[in-house]
């Protein structure tokens, strides 16, 4: 994406929020920002854009809750590069189509929703919708809604921010508390980690896992046959940490906040859609700074990130998932050996997949990451990937807790509502 158009996009972000922080009204809200642009687009590109960050692509009525689709694409902005469009190169499952005029569209059966086409359009023609001001006027209406926030946070808000900085940030923007979706991981890793050791003790050859990961876990199961039915059942720790929120406070309302735009796919899920009320990137999330006029470098508060272990921070980056889960097998079943491979991006993914497809694949556990670096590859953050990792290996080391295992945190949550929480899904 051309920096110009990342910048007007981010403009649009600010103003959505700026606006909605005054007005309870939707359309008040897509008013006001429609007479902040002015003159600087034509009318029919603004108008979509602005929908968009309000999040609907349809003329009419502002939604108050926004459902499928998630992509699509504004055909004023598009300038018709036709096959070597990025957007075109960067769609692994094949899922852009391009027509006569050189201008693509999106066969929703075939997308995956990593939002990758996203940020690789250099005009920005394809575009993501946006709870901004879903979330803001969640916050003006409820005394408690939780911010969870995932693991590759740290680092993504400057280096001179801390992860303590973010939470009082955020806690200014008016959410009750701040949870890591760490935490959910942990609970998650030890649920894997007794998953493998059954499958192992049971015979079969792998196990496929990323349950952080919606754009793999919907590839994996494209497969079908052997290879659909070696993918966990886990839910994400996104959906874990919601619930048990949820079932903590029965009054909670849930935003996620992370650098991916595929969770906004997973959290309207059918199935799944009770857990988590809105999702925002990390790109949307600084756009609400902004408008708010929180400088995090300035907070001189800081309240304490202590919720997750140092392996349930580091699902973040590829390797992570293997790196925790292995630890907490090692604990409980010293004897069985893990033989990972990991796929770091969609067409490493799809490499493996397709060796365990022909059964010439030399390992018994599969991680999988849609974007290249893991989570913080992803289309909604803010750093490069290689910087978001530094971070949260930095982050993680100040855990005082090494394995998920060991999170005593977890441990309590999960005894007091292992009952009435689901940890299973078939989603995708």
């Amino acid at each position: 994406m051309k920096e110009s158009v990342r910048k007007l996009r981010r403009k649009i972000y600010k103003l959505v929020a700026e606006h909605a922080r005054t007005l309870d009204n939707l359309q008040d809200v897509y008013t006001a920002v429609m007479e902040s642009i002015g003159d600087e687009l034509n009318t029919e590109e603004a108008e979509a854009r602005v929908r968009a960050a309000l999040g609907t692509f349809d003329s009419g009525k502002i939604p108050e809750e926004v459902d499928f689709p998630f992509i699509s694409i504004i055909e004023k902005a598009c300038a018709g590069h036709g096959e070597d469009c990025e957007c075109k190169i960067t769609c692994e499952p094949n899922a852009i189509n391009v027509r006569d005029n050189g201008s693509p569209s999106i066969d929703l059966n075939k997308c995956i929703s990593c939002g990758l086409c996203i940020v690789a359009c250099p005009e920005g023609a394809i575009t993501d919708k946006t709870e901004i001001a879903q979330t803001i006027n969640m916050i003006k209406k409820n005394r408690r809604v939780y911010a969870v926030v995932a693991p590759a946070f740290a680092g993504q808000f400057g280096p001179k921010v801390s992860e303590e900085q973010v939470k009082t940030g955020l806690l200014m923007l008016g959410f009750y508390d701040v949870i890591e979706v760490a935490l959910g991981a942990d609970m998650i890793t030890v649920k894997e980690a007794e998953e493998f050791i059954r499958r192992m003790d049971r015979g079969d050859e792998f196990m496929i896992t990323s349950c952080c990961c919606p754009p793999f876990v919907r590839l994996a199961k494209s497969y079908h046959g052997k290879i659909e039915g070696m993918v966990s059942d886990s839910v994400s720790p996104m959906v874990a940490i919601a619930r048990f929120i949820k079932a903590e406070d029965k009054d909670a309302k849930v935003v996620f906040i992370g650098p991916c735009i595929a969770k906004k796919t997973e959290a309207k899920l059918p199935e799944l859609k009770d857990a988590v009320d809105c999702v925002l990137t990390f790109e949307e999330l600084a756009a609400i700074f902004e408008g708010y006029k929180i400088n995090l470098e300035e907070l001189n508060i800081k309240m304490p990130v202590t919720d997750a272990s140092h392996d349930g921070r580091i699902y973040a980056h590829t390797g992570g998932v293997t790196t925790a889960i292995a630890s907490s097998i090692k604990r409980m079943r010293p004897e069985i050996d893990v033989k990972a491979v990991q796929g770091d991006g969609i067409k490493e993914c799809k490499k493996i997949l397709d060796a365990i497809e022909r059964g010439n694949l030399d390992a018994n556990f599969v991680e999988g990451m849609a974007c290249v670096g893991g989570c913080v590859g992803g289309p909604g953050t803010l750093i490069p990937k290689e910087e978001g990792a530094k971070a949260v290996d930095a982050f993680a080391e100040r855990s005082s807790v090494k394995e998920a295992i060991a999170n005593n945190a977890a441990r309590i949550l999960y005894d007091k509502h292992k009952d009435k929480v689901k940890l299973e899904s078939h989603r995708m």
